[in-house]
């Protein structure tokens, strides 16, 4: 329309002359064809790890979101190598239509990488560049090194300092535990509180880094991922599968959350995510010679639900990684107030223990905490068939704790070590406990035992783990890169 009063304007002030009209006839040719092909990028270019769970397979898939307008894009990636194979990615384009906003999600496939290699891509746009960049595949040497934490879309300070913190650790990946975004997992909460921080265009401790341009991210669903589940309220809500591009091999449980709203919502959700919904829920990956397995711990989940049992025993018994891991949200066992009745993860201890899990990564109490290694039977009913559990999540029992590994000179532990890494960004819990054993008490006995030897409350930081064969190393640090707690594992 500014264009139409535009060309009025110079119309008449020069009495309709034909050479001019001419000449603004090309020039509006000129803007028409501008606009058509003008388009903002909304979230830039990014990885992720893919539906390519084992080490059988490798992929990555780059996910970028513009406004409404198409654009014909194209991404090639090679080997970075000289002479190497460029190689063209199959693009599919997602039509979002959400709070009354149309905007498009693009997914690149890049199919076909080999292991323990490095890789260029670039993403143009009618021949015009909009990213590039380069990538490691999964290795398949017996050593990772990764980073993790959670609770960290807020869109604070200390979420960028992080950020650039593990950019300077140079993970091969990140792991984030859950509550990826604030306030309620919605599409525009990710676009202004997460992507801005971790796919920054330069590095710095104010603006955050470029990670995501360069590592794909497991992310799990904490309990603000799924707090937009009725679209009549938030439309963009769930947007953790639009965004993600996960291992589909977990299982179909019905212990899902579960979006309600107007059909058409539903129904475009459903079309919108594909076969993400609601697989991502559960998966697992190996990296290396670690596996870990990535679970629900919402209320809505059901640890004890025969078909999720069955593929969390089959995912963690055919693994013959020398490393096991699990991590979800919720922890079962926490000296912290925040959170601390809801303990319903402790169910699947015994399994844990049966199979051979050495570390649980969780997030949701926004503080550090780290237990001695433990196990723990669930305490049961009468009849000794069905554990209890208490109104509040309550799940007494018995402990059992291995008090004798301290991660230095003894770093064989018994039992499982259960990490709370919760302080990514989003404001911090507890402050007053760091460094108090006296204030880490709960009541009663058969709930609470001294199973925490570390709480750090007062300082936002993340985990950094590495593995070399047999020997795994646990590090933590602030959002200054200070190492404010290290153990060692060893088999």
């Amino acid at each position: 329309m500014a264009y139409f009063f535009l060309i009025v304007g110079i119309l008449v002030f020069n009495n309709f002359n034909p050479i001019t009209m001419t000449r603004i006839f090309i020039l509006l040719l000129a803007l028409v064809n501008i606009s058509a092909y003008s388009q903002s990028v909304l979230v830039q270019p990014y990885l992720q790890p893919g539906n390519s769970p084992s080490l059988s397979k490798e992929q990555k898939v780059l996910i970028w979101q513009t406004d409404s307008i198409p654009g014909k894009y194209k991404v090639e990636f090679s080997l970075v190598a000289p002479e190497s194979k460029v190689s063209v990615a199959k693009i599919s384009v997602t039509t979002l239509k959400l709070s009354n906003k149309t905007t498009l999600l693009y997914r690149a496939s890049l199919n076909g990488l080999k292991f323990d290699s490095k890789y260029f891509y670039r993403v143009t746009l009618n021949q015009d560049k909009i990213a590039e960049g380069i990538f490691e595949s999964r290795t398949k040497k017996q050593q990772t090194k990764f980073a993790v934490f959670g609770d960290c879309g807020a869109g604070t300070p200390q979420q960028a300092e992080i950020a650039y913190q593990v950019y300077q650790q140079n993970p091969q990946f990140v792991l984030v535990t859950g509550d990826n975004v604030y306030r309620s997992g919605l599409e525009h909460e990710y676009r202004k509180n997460f992507f801005p921080y971790y796919s920054a265009s330069e590095a710095t401790p104010d603006t955050g880094a470029p990670l995501m341009k360069e590592i794909p991210f497991y992310m799990l669903l904490g309990n603000h991922d799924v707090f937009g589940f009725d679209f009549d309220k938030t439309p963009d809500g769930l947007a953790y599968f639009y965004y993600n591009d996960l291992p589909l091999n977990g299982p179909v449980s019905p212990y899902v959350v579960k979006p309600v709203g107007n059909d058409a919502l539903l129904k475009a959700f459903r079309s919108n995510t594909g076969s993400r919904f609601p697989r991502m829920s559960n998966f697992s990956f190996d990296y290396g010679n670690v596996h870990i397995t990535c679970l629900d711990a919402n209320p809505h989940a059901n640890p004890l639900d025969p078909m999720f049992v069955q593929w969390l025993a089959e995912d963690l018994r055919n693994s013959k990684a020398d490393w096991k891991i699990v991590s979800y949200h919720h922890p079962g066992f926490n000296s912290s107030k925040a959170h601390y009745d809801y303990q319903t993860m402790r169910l699947l201890s015994p399994i844990l223990e049966e199979l051979g899990v050495d570390l649980v990564l969780t997030g949701h109490v926004h503080n550090y905490q780290r237990t001695v290694p433990l196990t723990f039977e669930p305490k049961r009913d009468k009849t000794g068939t069905q554990y209890v559990i208490s109104d509040e999540g309550r799940v007494d029992g018995k402990f059992t704790l291995d008090e004798t590994y301290d991660g230095i000179t003894k770093t064989k532990p018994k039992g499982i070590i259960y990490i709370v890494t919760g302080a990514g960004g989003a404001p911090l819990y507890d402050v007053t406990l760091s460094g108090k054993p006296d204030l880490w008490k709960h009541d009663p006995q058969d709930n609470w035992v001294p199973f925490t030897t570390k709480i750090v409350s007062d300082i936002h930081s993340f985990t950094m783990i590495e593995t070399i064969g047999k020997s795994l190393v646990l590090k933590q640090l602030d959002a200054k890169g200070v190492v404010f707690d290290e153990i060692k594992i060893t088999k």
